[in-house]
Formats: structure tokens, sequence, C-alpha cells
């Protein structure tokens, strides 16, 4: 008989989950059955000072065991602040199954002797080839401990397998699994899991907004493995690290014709999609003669409006004007710091004047295409307050409209700021001073960081904000705690721009607005992520 494999995901609400869903058509492809159970949770419970664990109800474990009940391979594949997520699944099959569990993803892959304490077996790295050689082996009844890319645990040793080879040609591999079918979901109104069905994988896609006004159910897609810089704070710089450490290249990308073809077939399938965001981390890191490509067939065979992300040193006039002349309509950038010392803590390469130049570039194209979003991180204990005022005069200088995503923050495992953390003693216990770690804290502790917090709004007042800019009156305020008027503004600030949002929502008739925020509060599960408008 067939070797049959169930893989659970806990997973953003969005479930894109390209991971588990690049597995699962990979092994169908090679005459494995799958079936797909997707956990969809934020962590916007998670609060600072709280040490809040996410839990699942007792009905709910019990109908994942059901649904892995006959299944010879169970994986789990999770990021890192869904540890506590991935725990309770394990130990519940565990408890009630035989079936050999294997932990995958982002988080196991940096962690793997920690992953092992509660898994059978750990994929380390790409799963694709792995994954299959263990169901291969499973189905001939073979021993399968020397599985390349995998680590187990054997008669109380440890056995560390050798990383398997990355997968070079991301063209030979099948499209993304979403044919729905053995599909199922946590649906987070009812709590109980559905299958995923044509409704609810309508009704759990993102929505983005048009240049109508109103939303359009979005397709995420990633075009490439991988990213071409190595931030420090990132967890795939320590993943591209591991594997140029044995000579091996991680960062790949699709050709455009596969992609676009991809897109054609979605479009297809689901015809209520009516627009695209590309999940690259960088999808301007592609040559121009790619984007130029990209442009033309995409206007001509696709035709749905498109969302991006770049960085300072991959924009440009030339990729701008195709992108945003083949139906690009939003474009966020990394920014994160002005500071030139917190840069080079980041590995970060691009000077301010760089930022400025690609900001100045994206504005050109508004309102053509939206406000862009520029992401900052916050609450770095190594940032002085003159640091984070740096930030700020660069963020003064960058032209609006634009947005801000704020971020707090987070040291990954095994990210180059994991390392210098841990040996400074910042990190006390992984769990609660990481996994339970939330990425966004409102920025009301300190005068830098209320101002950047002013910088969210598009219309607050310049000529103010070069006030409360000078030097002078940094320095006085920077003395003074005022966290507690930090805070009231913080919160007077967030109720007038609801206030805002609500009035205008009313005014053009946007009922799905209004219908998504209601689910949401009955759901009682905000997704925090630092996004102001």
């Amino acid at each position: 008989m067939k070797t049959k494999i169930t893989i659970i995901t806990p997973t953003p609400p969005d479930i894109s989950a390209f991971g588990v869903r690049s597995l699962s058509s990979y092994l169908r492809s090679m005459g494995f059955d799958t079936r797909l159970i997707f956990l969809p949770g934020s962590i916007g419970k998670l609060k600072k000072g709280e040490d809040f664990v996410y839990a699942y109800d007792a009905g709910v474990l019990e109908r994942i065991v059901e649904l892995c009940k006959g299944s010879d391979i169970v994986g789990v594949s999770f990021m890192s602040n869904y540890f506590d997520r991935a725990i309770q699944v394990t130990q519940a099959l565990k408890k009630n199954l035989g079936s050999i569990i294997v932990w995958g993803g982002i988080h196991p892959t940096t962690s793997p002797e920690q992953a092992l304490v509660y898994a059978d077996a750990v994929c380390i790295g790409e799963g694709e080839e792995t994954l299959l050689e263990l169901a291969q082996r499973k189905e001939r009844n073979e021993d399968f401990s020397d599985v390349k890319g995998m680590w187990f645990k054997k008669d109380g040793a440890v056995i560390r397998n050798r990383l398997r080879d990355s997968f070079i040609d991301l063209d030979k591999l099948p499209f993304f699994d979403f044919s729905l079918k053995d599909h199922y979901l946590l649906d987070m109104r009812t709590n109980r899991i559905i299958p995923l069905d044509m409704a609810a994988f309508r009704d759990v896609l993102p929505r983005l907004p048009h240049p109508d006004g109103k939303l359009r159910i979005a397709y995420r897609t990633m075009t490439d493995r991988g990213c071409p810089h190595k931030c420090s704070y990132c967890n795939i710089s320590n993943q591209k690290e591991m594997y140029e450490k044995v000579g091996l290249k991680y960062f790949r990308a699709r050709s455009v014709e596969n992609f676009i073809t991809e897109i054609e077939d979605i479009k297809r399938r689901f015809p209520f999609i009516g627009a695209v965001q590309f999940f690259d981390d960088t999808f301007f890191a592609r040559p121009v003669h790619e984007i130029e490509e990209f442009a033309r067939l995409y206007k001509e065979r696709i035709g749905l409006p498109f969302y991006t992300q770049a960085s300072p040193t991959t924009i440009s006039e030339r990729k701008m004007e195709h992108l945003v002349n083949a139906g690009m309509v939003y474009v966020e950038m990394g920014v994160q710091t002005g500071s030139a010392r917190i840069k080079q803590l980041y590995n970060r390469t691009e000077s301010n004047e760089k930022i400025v130049e690609a900001a100045r570039t994206i504005s050109r194209y508004v309102p053509r295409i939206f406000p862009p979003d520029y992401h900052i991180i916050l609450d770095n204990p190594w940032e002085t307050d003159e640091d984070t005022m740096d930030t700020v005069r660069l963020l003064m200088q960058l032209p609006k409209p634009y947005g801000l995503c704020i971020s707090s923050l987070v040291f990954f495992p095994q990210t180059f700021l994991y390392h210098k953390a841990k040996k400074e003693g910042l990190i006390k216990d992984d769990a609660s001073d990481i996994y339970r770690r939330p990425f966004f804290v409102s920025p009301n502790r300190s005068y830098p960081n209320f101002l950047i917090y002013l910088l969210t709004f598009q219309h607050f007042p310049r000529t103010i904000l070069n006030v409360l800019g000078r030097q002078p009156v940094v320095n006085f305020l920077s003395r003074t705690d005022l966290s507690f008027l930090y805070n009231i503004g913080c919160r007077i600030g967030e109720f007038i721009r609801f206030i805002f949002k609500g009035i205008k929502v009313i005014w053009s008739h946007d009922w799905e607005r209004i219908r998504l925020f209601l689910n949401k509060m009955r759901m009682n599960d905000p997704i925090v992520d630092g996004r102001k408008r």
C-alpha cells in the first residue's frame, strides 16, 4: 500500500502556507496521497508583558487526531511564533497515534535538537525530495535513518544526516497545491475543523484594496526561494548561510513563463480572484529584462492588479515604469532604520541617500499606485534615542504620502542577532522572550518612538513635526519620562484613525469592509501587524 501522509500547519490567517502546499503537490505528482490541515490563527493575542499561550480546544485536537488516523507519516510545519501550537498538536498525535511525527519548516530547521524533544524526526531545509525518500522507504519497509536532510532520535542518540542539495530548477516543481482536494481548515468563526471547499477558500483569502476603493479577493504566490539580502535579524539569512556553508545555492527564482502559467490556472479555477500579491521578499530583485518580460506577459494574460515588495537597492525607474504599466498598484519597501550604526548591526548596506532616492522614485507613481508602505524596526535593545532620531530624520525626508509598517525586533533562532542577544543575556527563555513575543508593541515608551508614531499619520502638520524634531526639544523631552502621555496620545490617535476610517467606509457604502471587521471582532483574534495608515 502507498504511504499516506498528512501535513498539518499552524499558519497565519491567509493560509498561503507555500511550503506545505509545495510538499503536497510534489508528493502527489509522485503518486502519494496527501492530506493538508490548515490551522489559521494570528499572533494578535500576544501582548507585551503577558505570558499568553495560544491553546486549541480539546474538540479541535480530537478532530485533528481523527483526520490523521491511517496516516503513516504526519508532518507539522510551522514558524517560531507558532511553537506552542505545534507542541499541542504533536502531543495529541503521539498520545493517540503510532504515526511517524516529522517536524519541518523554518523553526525546526533552525532548532532541530529542540524539535526532537517533541517529534520523531526533523526535516532540515527544503523537504520535497527528503519527504519523498522517507515515504518511499517507509512504503518498502526499509530503514530510513540515513535519509539526507533529516535528523532522527534512535536509541537515545541523535542522528544528524547531512543537508540535502537544494532544488535548483524550481520550474521542475509542480505548482502549489491549491486543489482543495482533501484539504481541511480550522474555521476561526466556529472553532471547528471543516473541509476546505470552494466557499471556505473564498472566504479565507485575503482582501486587498483596489484603486476603485473596494476590496479585491487576492491570490498570494511566491516566485522565488530565499532572498538576495542577508539581514542579521531575518531567519531566511541563517538558512541561506546553512546552504552556502556546504557550497549550495539558496536564492533561486522560477521563470516568468512558469509563474504566469500558474496564475493563469488559478484565475481559471477561481474566477472570484480579483488581485495577485507576490509574496517574494524582494520581487524587484529580478533583473530588468525579466521585469520587462513579466510586465508584457502579465498584462497580456492576467490583467489583474498586483502587489509587490522591494528593497531600496532594487528599485529603479525602469522597473517601476514597466510594473506600473502592467498593473502594479502597490509596493512596500524595507527601510528598518536610518541609523548608520544600526544598519551595520542589521547588515543593511544601503545608504540613507539610496533610500530617499528609491522613495522618490516610488512617489512619482502616486496616485497611479497606492501610497507605499515602509517597514521600520523598533524596540531594539542596542538602539539609542539618537539612533531612533536618525530614523525619524530619514522618514521626514521621504515624500508623503506613505504608510509605516512598524515591527518590534524579534530574535529569531540562530540569526546573528539571536546569538548576540544570547551572549549578552538578553534572552533568558526562548519561549517567553521569542516565541511568545509580539511583533508589534505600540511605540509609546520614548519620545523618538512617539515621533515615529506621529509620522504614521498622512496629514500631521509638517511644521509641528519640524519643531518637535529640533534637537533642543528632543534633548529635553528625551530626558523626561512622559510615557503616560505617549500612551494617551497613541490611544487618542488610534481612536481618531478609527473614526475617520469608519466614516469613510460608511460614506462609500463599503459593506464588505464592515462585514470583515465585524467577523474579526466576533473571532476575538485580532491581527496585530503594526500597519499604520
